[in-house]
């Protein structure tokens, strides 16, 4: 046997090592029994907030003021509760091409330096290049001072460029069809009831003909095997 060396401690065992660990018998939670446990306990976590931290805040609230006339940006972000996302420090920036305090030859001139920013209404910028939510928010306000600046000076108009709107996407509006309005006369609970009865007769008589073309298809697979 291996001698201890002189001045070496002997090693004290503890209930937490490794050989003193007890068979596991199955008998403790499990891993989504504890994924649960620990959503339950963030759940309480807020409702213990809105109890007694919310009515706290009253004194602080103010009441809703719409915006001015001379406000015409308007700013959006992306908040995931309780959990760390790339994009929560990224900003939007939208703006009104019709609240822009230029005249109509600057507003085109301003189009055209914003490109496909503009969707044929409204001007769309957006910045997650800096880690925090309010650098994002000053360089967009940054930037929008820099156009409006630019579109302002007469130097150069760019009259001679067109405005490119391939990039624009007009939603087509679906219309509901004149042929399929009813007149007042048509418009009665009888009338009513039978059209409820005909659809119901279309849809039946075609899920007996798919069943039919199913029965047949497996017949004929059953004949070849």
């Amino acid at each position: 046997m291996a001698r201890r060396r002189p001045g070496a401690a002997k090693r004290s065992t503890s209930e937490f090592d490794i050989e003193s660990l007890p068979e596991y018998q199955f008998d403790s939670m499990t891993k989504p029994g504890y994924e649960i446990l620990l959503a339950q306990a963030e759940i309480r976590k807020y409702l213990r907030k809105i109890k007694y931290e919310l009515p706290q805040l009253e004194k602080f609230a103010n009441p809703f003021n719409p915006p001015k006339k001379e406000q015409i940006l308007c700013f959006k972000r992306m908040y995931y509760v309780g959990e760390e996302h790339p994009l929560q420090n990224k900003v939007v920036m939208t703006v009104e091409l019709n609240d822009l305090p230029l005249n109509e030859e600057e507003k085109r001139k301003f189009i055209l330096l914003c490109g496909t920013r503009f969707d044929g209404k409204t001007f769309k910028f957006s910045s997650e290049k800096f880690p925090h939510l309010t650098q994002n928010k000053k360089y967009l306000s940054d930037l929008m001072d820099r156009l409006l600046k630019e579109a302002k000076d007469k130097g150069e108009t760019f009259k001679d460029i067109p405005i490119d709107t391939r990039h624009i996407k007009k939603k087509k509006k679906i219309k509901f069809p004149i042929e399929w309005r009813l007149s007042p006369q048509e418009l009665t609970k009888d009338t009513v009831v039978d059209q409820i009865s005909a659809t119901n007769n279309i849809i039946s008589s075609n899920e007996s003909n798919l069943e039919q073309k199913l029965d047949t298809k497996s017949e004929i697979d059953t004949v070849k095997n």
